[in-house]
Order: structure tokens, then C-alpha cells, then sequence
């Protein structure tokens, strides 16, 4: 299998205690008339909290724009996004998790009205990603349905620290498995995101470092960002997630 052939199989963990104490927490897949909806809150909640998108700079109707050109047709296509409510607080949206299939994903175009700095950072942003799997760059090249990206997970202010991001990610694993899908990796950008996808299963193969990301004439637009990208991989084994 080339650059993955070293990959351990990790088998699933049991569901904590954390995990049986939010029953009042369901997690449903997102539905072509719910896109505008977890659009919104993927925004809300990675806008000015997440180290990579706060780098990248875009602005909130711009980032908005991109989101949607990269998931809408992940989350019709292929159903691979999912809310997490609180039934016992109205509703309320307690999370989320937007997976794609990078066979399927690569296609997507970028807005065309990107300004000229924020296609440069963009572009210097897709460049890095593209270096950092290189590890496993001969297993997405192998066509659809066999690797899952999990691209984005969001917990709304209030409900952190409950396990609502692990179920998450538990929801996505099973029914990425479920539905053939053998392999699912992650960029993560923080302590806490790489120690989560740890946490399931996943393992560590390469980091980068934002800094280093280059545009065109060597331009390094985030050489001020001290932020750092981990590629992390698991081996989606039959009877577990």
C-alpha cells in the first residue's frame, strides 16, 4: 500500500461515562434544508475561534462563501454531516462535524470574486494542506468512497467539555465504516483537536508549520501565524469505528 503500509489498526474504544451522560444530546445527519443552517453555525463558531481560519483572515460573509463552496455538495451528496442538539434545551445546536470525500471534494471551485490577497492566502493555505498528506497522498488518489476527510468539528460556546465533540467524531467513524469507507484522516490545528481525534483512534503522521506556507514570488503570507498542522490517519477496521 506504499506510503500508508506502516498504519497500525486501532481498535474503537468503549463510550465513557462522559459519553452516557449526554442523553439529552442527539446527533442527526444535516439534510439538504438544514445546509444554510449548519452553515451559520460553522461560521458563528469558527470565525474568530479557530487558529487556522482567524490566520486565513476572510471575513465573515466571505468565509461563508467558501464554506459552502467546499461542504454543500459533501452534505447533499453523500449525507456526511451531522448537528449535534440539546432535545432537552429547545433544539439548540450544540455542535456539529462536515466530513467530504476528497475524491469528490477536490472538484469543488473556490468563489471566482476572491480578492487578490485572499486567493493568495487560500491558495498558500491549499498548497500546505496538499504537502502535509503527502504521507497518504497514494490512498487519495485511489478514487471515491474509500478515505473520509473530517474537515470541520464545532462545539457551541456552553456546551465544551460534555464529549459532544467526541460523539461527533464517534457518529462520523461508524458511519463512514458502515458505509465502505476504509481510511479517515484530519488536519487538526490545536492541542485539543489532535488529543480528541487521539482519543478515537487516530494516529500522528506529519506536522507543518503555517509559517512556512509560500504564495507566488515566495511570499509568505502567515509568516506572523504560529500555528501548526498535524495530519492525523486511522484505519477504519471492520466491527468498529
Amino acid at each position: 500500500m506504499g506510503a500508508v503500509s506502516h498504519i497500525a489498526v486501532i481498535k474503537q474504544e468503549q463510550p465513557d461515562q462522559m459519553d452516557r451522560e449526554n442523553l439529552s444530546i442527539s446527533i442527526d445527519e444535516v439534510h439538504e434544508d438544514e445546509i444554510d443552517e449548519l452553515l451559520s453555525l460553522y461560521v458563528d463558531l469558527f470565525h474568530d475561534r479557530e487558529p487556522l481560519t482567524k490566520c486565513v483572515g476572510l471575513g465573515r460573509e466571505r468565509m461563508a462563501s467558501v464554506a459552502r463552496s467546499m461542504y454543500e455538495r459533501s452534505c447533499f451528496a453523500g449525507m456526511l454531516c451531522w448537528m449535534a442538539r440539546d432535545r432537552a434545551g429547545a433544539n439548540r445546536n450544540a455542535g456539529f462535524i462536515v466530513c467530504d470525500d476528497p475524491a469528490v471534494s477536490n472538484v469543488h471551485q473556490l468563489p471566482e470574486d476572491l480578492a487578490g490577497h485572499e486567493m493568495e492566502r487560500v491558495s498558500a493555505l491549499g498548497a500546505l494542506m496538499e504537502e502535509v498528506r503527502g504521507p497518504i497522498a497514494e490512498t487519495l488518489k485511489r478514487g471515491e468512497g474509500l478515505t473520509i476527510h473530517i474537515a470541520a468539528i464545532g462545539v457551541a460556546p456552553g456546551y465544551e467539555g460534555k464529549g459532544i465533540a467526541r460523539l461527533l467524531l464517534q457518529t462520523a467513524l461508524s458511519a463512514a465504516r458502515n458505509r465502505g469507507f476504509q481510511y479517515a484522516f484530519s488536519e487538526c490545528t490545536s492541542n485539543a483537536s489532535r488529543m480528541l481525534h487521539e482519543k478515537c483512534g487516530f494516529e500522528h503522521l506529519k506536522s507543518a508549520s503555517l509559517r512556512e506556507a509560500v504564495a507566488e514570488e515566495g511570499r509568505r503570507p502567515f509568516a506572523d501565524c504560529d500555528v501548526d498542522v498535524h495530519l492525523m490517519w486511522k484505519v477504519l477496521e471492520n466491527g468498529g469505528a
